[in-house]
């Protein structure tokens, strides 16, 4: 089994699409990917990118998110689009 499920999701919390739950005492990242919006250019959602341990449940920590890409991976990928970020130091 992977050690980490990297998720791609979309949640209707544009206003404040953070986790319901802290994420620092798992170690894991997650970030704002940027936002979908509708014809008048109003945020209809919210994309995030996140990382969770393989047994984590992911509507523990975004119980609206929608849909959801998961693939299992065993390390955590930082690049320049998605840096660690500095609350994870």
């Amino acid at each position: 089994m992977a050690k980490y499920v990297h998720y791609r999701f979309k949640t209707k919390s544009v206003n404040d699409p953070r986790p319901l739950k802290t994420l620092k005492p798992l170690g894991v990242p997650y970030w704002i990917s940027g936002y979908e919006q509708d014809g008048n250019f109003k945020p209809t959602a919210a994309i995030i990118v996140c990382y969770l341990p393989s047994d984590a449940d992911l509507s523990e920590f975004w119980d609206d998110a929608y849909d959801v890409e998961e693939t299992p991976c065993d390390e955590i990928q930082y690049t320049t689009r998605f840096p660690k970020p500095d609350w994870l130091d």
